[in-house]
C-alpha cells in the first residue's frame, strides 16, 4: 500500500511520540483508542502490528505508526508510515523496509487520527536488524542547473528528509522533503557536467546510481561585439538566471555592473579598465561558464580641439570618438595641469581652460588609462592693462588694474611697480587689485603685469607715488615690544624688550638701511625692558628701564665699532616703574625718571639733576624729542591723576626751564611713538587711546616755530602702541610694537614737503 503524507500530520505524530500517555482503554468513555499489537523483526526490515480498539464516534482518516530511536526522538526527526483510511477494518499491518538501522533500539506506536483527534497506542521497543538500500528509478528533470529543484524517484526512502542524504559525486545536496518513493533535492555545486546520484537512507547506501545531466551557462556572443567603457552590452547564451544576484560578469579580471538577466540574455555595462581587449566570463551561482568570449573595449580617439586660443576659465571643446560619459572618469591636461571636464559625450568633451598654468602655447593632453596628446597647441591670450586706478597716491591705498585676460587666481598674476613685486589682493578676468610694494619710494613707476610666463604687459603710463611711508625688512627675530635701541653712525641697532607671552629678552640686532638687512650683535648683559636709549657722540647708551618689578638705575654704553656694551655711571634715584623716554641736546642726554630729570655728560660720565615739569608728576609711556637744542616732553601717563594727559612741554637746557606748548590735539594716549627730522620738525603717533582702550596709527606734526600740530599721513601698517622709531638720515625708521599682537614689521617715515 502506497502510503499518504500529511504535512500538518508531522509535528502532530512526533509530539504524540514525545508526549502521549501509556495505552489505556477509554472505549466506555467515547475516546479514540488504538493498541500496538507487535513487532516482526526482519533480515531487511520489520512487520509492525496494530489494532483499533474504539473508533470513539469519530470518522477515522488516517492510521499507521511511528518510531525512532533515543537520539531521534524530538519533533522532526521521528520516522513515520500512513496507512490512510481504515475501509471497515480494525486490524492492520505494514512492512517496513527502510530506515531501520542494525542493532539499533526502536521505540514503535501504532496511531489513528480523525480531523480532530490524534491517538496513540503503547510503546513497544525492537533492535532492528536493518534495512534494504534504496533503489533509485529515475530522476526529473535528468538535466537542470545549480540551484534548481529535481525529484528523485525510487524505492525503500524515508519520510523523514533528515534521516535521507542525497550526493551529486561527492556533492551533498539540500533536501526539500521525501516520501518513501521520491525525494525533493536542490542541485548541488558541481566542477563536473556529468555526474552520478546516490542516495544514503540512514547512513545505508543506495544500491545504485543515476546518472545527471548539470546544466552549466553557454555564452553564444555579445552584443555589440566592441564598445567604449560606459557602454552597454548584451551577453546572449544559455543557462543563466532570471535573478541579476545570481550572475557575475567579467571583461577579464574586471567585474562589470549586471543591469538584469533571464535564462538566455544578460545586459552589462562595460567595466572602466585599462584592457583594450578582454575575454568575458560568465559566473551562474558560482558556475563559470563552459566558454569565454572575446570582446574590443574601445579606446578615446581624440580628432580635434575647437578653438585654440582663449583665455582662463574659457571653454574649450575637444572632439572625438568613445569618450567616457562620465566627466570624472577622463583627465584632459594644458601641460601638466588638469582641466575641469564640466561635460562629456561619446563625441566632445568640454573643458575649462586652468587657470593653474600661465605657460603658452600649451599642449593639451587627454588620458584615460593612456595618453593622448593633440599636436596643435592651444594658446593664451595675453594679459591687456587699460588702466591703473588712482594714478597718483598719496595715501597707503589699494591699486585697481583693470583690463582683460587676468587670471582669476591672485597668486597666477605678477605684478610690478617700479621694478618690485606688489602683493595681490584679489584678482578677476577683468580687475587685479594689489597693494603698493613695501620698498617703493615717492616717484613715477611703471606697471607691469604678467599672466603668461615670459609675456609681460606694460601699462603705458605711470603711476606717481607720494607716501610718507615704505615698508622694510621685518626684524629678524620675534616679535616685539618694550624694547629699545639707539642710532649711532647712521645704523639702527635694536632689541630686548618683551616677546610672546611677555617674555623678558636681551638679544640685540644692527639694522643697515643701506642694504635693509639685519645682522645679530652682543646680547644685552640682562634682560630688561622699557629701557631708554639714546646716541651720543658716535655711541649708543641704555639707560634705566625694568626687569619686572626690579628697577634698574644703571647706564650702559655700548660701542658699535666693538659690539662691546661697558657699564658707565648709574643714574641717580631710584630709576622707573614706567617706560621713560629720553631726548639728546648738545651730545648730553636727559632722561626723566618717577618725577625727576637728571643730565648725563659723556665727557665726565657724569649726572646732573635739572628742573622737570611738576604737572607731569611721575610720569611714564609719554613722548620726547629734541629740536635745534631744545627738548620736547610730554603726552602720556600721570601716576598722580591715574590717566593720560595731552600737555606738551619744551625745555630750555641754558635756562633749565620748561614752557607749556600748545596740547596734543589726538586721542589721550600713552605708549606712542615720537621723533624729529632735520627739518626741524617733531612727531607723535599711534599708541594706546585711552579710555577707548584702542590701538592706534595716526601720525601728527609739531612744527615748534608755529606751536602747532598738523595731522600727516596715517601709519599703514596694523594699529599698534610701544613702536620704536630711530632717524637715519632725513627719515625715521618705525619698528615693532604691540597691538594684539607681538609686531615685526619696519617701515621708514620720509615726510613730503
Amino acid at each position: 500500500m502506497k502510503p499518504i503524507f500529511r504535512a500538518e500530520l508531522v509535528t502532530i505524530l512526533i509530539l504524540g511520540l514525545l508526549y502521549s500517555c501509556q495505552s489505556e482503554k477509554f472505549a466506555d468513555k467515547g475516546i479514540m483508542e488504538v493498541e500496538t499489537m507487535g513487532v516482526e523483526i526482519l533480515d531487511d526490515g520489520v512487520i509492525l502490528y496494530g489494532e483499533i480498539l474504539s473508533d470513539g464516534g469519530e470518522t477515522v482518516t488516517e492510521h499507521g505508526f511511528t518510531w525512532s530511536d533515543d537520539n531521534k526522538a524530538f519533533p522532526g526527526n521521528a520516522e513515520y508510515i500512513n496507512l490512510g483510511t481504515l475501509n471497515g477494518k480494525t486490524q492492520f499491518s505494514v512492512t517496513v523496509n527502510s530506515a531501520i538501522e542494525k542493532d539499533v533500539t526502536y521505540s514503535v506506536r501504532a496511531f489513528i487520527a480523525s480531523r480532530e483527534i490524534t491517538s496513540y497506542g503503547n510503546e513497544i521497543t525492537f533492535v532492528g536488524k536493518g534495512s534494504k538500500p534504496a533503489e533509485l528509478d529515475n530522476v526529473s528533470p535528468a538535466s537542470a542547473q545549480v540551484g534548481d529543484t529535481v525529484v528523485i524517484n525510487g524505492n525503500y526512502f524515508s519520510n523523514n528528509p533528515s534521516s535521507c542524504s542525497v550526493f551529486f559525486n561527492t556533492a551533498k545536496a539540500n533536501v526539500v522533503s521525501s516520501a518513501i518513493d521520491s525525494i525533493h533535492v536542490v542541485v548541488p555545486y558541481v566542477p563536473d557536467e556529468m555526474v552520478k546520484i546516490r542516495v544514503s537512507i540512514s547512513g545505508l547506501l543506495s544500491s545504485n546510481a543515476l546518472d545527471f545531466n548539470i546544466l552549466k551557462p553557454v555564452i553564444d556572443e555579445i552584443t555589440p561585439g566592441a564598445a567604449p567603457s560606459g557602454d552597454t552590452v548584451v551577453i546572449k547564451g544559455d543557462y543563466f538566471s532570471e535573478y541579476p544576484a545570481d550572475c557575475n560578469v567579467f571583461f577579464g579580471n574586471q567585474e562589470a555592473l549586471v543591469l538584469s538577466s533571464t535564462i538566455n540574455e544578460i545586459r552589462v555595462i562595460v567595466p572602466f579598465t585599462p584592457q583594450v581587449s578582454a575575454n568575458i566570463r560568465v559566473i551562474i551561482n558560482g558556475i563559470p561558464s563552459l566558454n569565454n568570449i572575446s570582446f574590443e573595449i574601445l579606446r578615446p580617439v581624440l580628432l580635434g580641439i575647437e578653438p585654440l586660443t582663449g583665455t582662463f576659465g574659457d571653454t574649450v571643446n575637444l572632439y572625438g570618438n568613445n569618450f567616457p560619459t562620465d566627466p570624472s572618469l577622463i583627465e584632459v591636461f594644458f601641460n601638466d595641469v588638469r582641466a575641469v571636464v564640466t561635460e562629456a559625450s561619446r563625441l566632445r568633451l568640454k573643458v575649462r581652460v586652468p587657470t593653474g598654468n600661465n605657460i603658452s602655447p600649451v599642449t593639451i593632453t587627454v588620458r584615460y588609462y593612456d595618453v593622448y596628446t593633440w599636436v596643435d597647441k592651444f594658446v593664451l591670450n595675453p594679459a591687456v592693462v587699460n588702466d591703473v586706478s588712482p594714478k597718483t597716491l598719496e595715501q597707503w591705498e589699494p591699486i585697481v588694474i583693470s583690463g582683460s585676460n587676468f587670471n582669476p587666481d591672485p597668486g597666477m598674476n605678477i605684478v610690478d611697480i617700479g621694478g618690485f613685486r606688489a602683493p595681490v589682493i584679489s584678482s578677476t578676468p577683468n580687475e587685479i587689485r594689489v597693494n603698493v610694494p613695501p620698498r617703493l619710494d615717492n616717484g613715477s613707476h611703471q606697471v607691469v603685469v604678467t599672466t603668461i610666463v615670459g609675456s609681460p604687459v606694460t601699462w603705458n603710463g605711470y603711476l606717481e607715488l607720494k607716501t610718507s611711508w615704505v615698508r622694510l625688512a621685518d626684524f629678524p627675530s620675534t616679535g616685539r615690544t618694550g624694547a629699545a635701541g639707539f642710532s649711532p653712525g647712521g645704523k639702527i641697532y635694536f632689541g630686548t624688550g618683551l616677546e610672546y607671552d611677555r617674555v623678558l629678552k636681551q638679544d640685540f640686532w644692527e639694522y643697515n638701511p643701506d642694504t635693509d638687512q639685519w645682522t645679530t650683535k652682543s646680547t644685552y648683559p640682562v634682560t630688561i625692558a622699557y629701557a631708554s636709549g639714546l646716541s651720543l657722540n658716535g655711541m649708543g647708551y641704555f639707560a634705566i628701564g625694568k626687569n619686572w618689578s626690579y628697577y634698574y638705575t644703571d647706564l650702559m654704553r655700548y660701542d658699535p665699532v666693538n659690539d662691546q656694551w661697558q657699564a658707565m655711571a648709574p643714574i641717580p634715584g631710584e630709576g622707573s616703574s614706567m617706560d621713560s623716554p629720553g631726548f639728546v641736546i648738545d651730545g648730553k642726554a636727559y632722561v626723566p625718571a618717577a618725577g625727576h630729570m637728571y643730565m648725563y655728560d659723556p665727557g665726565t660720565n657724569s649726572w646732573t639733576e635739572k628742573s622737570f615739569p611738576p604737572e607731569l608728576g611721575y610720569f611714564g609711556g609719554g613722548v620726547a624729542f629734541s629740536i635745534n637744542g631744545k627738548g620736547y616732553l610730554g603726552i602720556g601717563w600721570v601716576h598722580q591723576l591715574g590717566g593720560d594727559v595731552n600737555n606738551f612741554y619744551e625745555y630750555d637746557p641754558l635756562s633749565d626751564k620748561w614752557t607749556r606748548k600748545a596740547d596734543f590735539p589726538g586721542y589721550l594716549r600713552d605708549a606712542a611713538t615720537s621723533f624729529s627730522l632735520p627739518n626741524g620738525k617733531g612727531y607723535v603717533g599711534m599708541g594706546l587711546a585711552k579710555p577707548q582702550m584702542e590701538y592706534q596709527k595716526d601720525m601728527w606734526e609739531y612744527d615748534p616755530v608755529t606751536d602747532t600740530w598738523t595731522r600727516v599721513m596715517d601709519f599703514p601698517g596694523t594699529a599698534r602702541c610701544g613702536a620704536r622709531a630711530y632717524v637715519v638720515g632725513a627719515a625715521a625708521y618705525i619698528v615693532a610694537g604691540y597691538g594684539g599682537n607681538y609686531e615685526k614689521d619696519m617701515w621708514r617715515f620720509t615726510p613730503i614737503e
